[in-house]
């Protein structure tokens, strides 16, 4: 007898835009500035809740800063794929699917 084998069809990637790759690296920042409080207020052996505004604060610090990082990254591939348009060379390989920011040209 023959085992027989299952076949699973995989969807298509997810195709990221600016919206959900921002809303990832917002959530992944607040993250990382909450645990950071966190591990601030353990490291000093105070309770984990004490002042919890600043665990608010580091939050939303860490969600900009996350998102400003995508902003920055974005603008550096524009402009290497600018210069090297200036010098007559292609753009960077894979810099569309590498970062995903397929605009219309305003």
């Amino acid at each position: 007898r023959q085992p027989r084998f299952v076949c699973v069809r995989l969807s298509p990637p997810l195709k990221l835009s600016i919206v959900t790759m921002g809303f990832t690296a917002g959530l992944i920042g607040a993250t990382t500035g909450f645990s950071v409080q966190m591990f601030s207020n353990a490291t000093r052996k105070v309770p984990l809740s004490r002042a919890p505004w600043l665990h608010v604060t580091y939050s939303i610090i860490g969600a900009w800063s996350a998102n400003a990082y995508l902003r920055k990254e974005k603008q550096l591939v524009e402009d290497i794929n600018a210069i090297r348009a200036n010098k007559g060379m292609p753009p960077l390989v894979g810099s569309n699917a590498w970062i995903r920011y397929d605009y219309a040209e305003e």
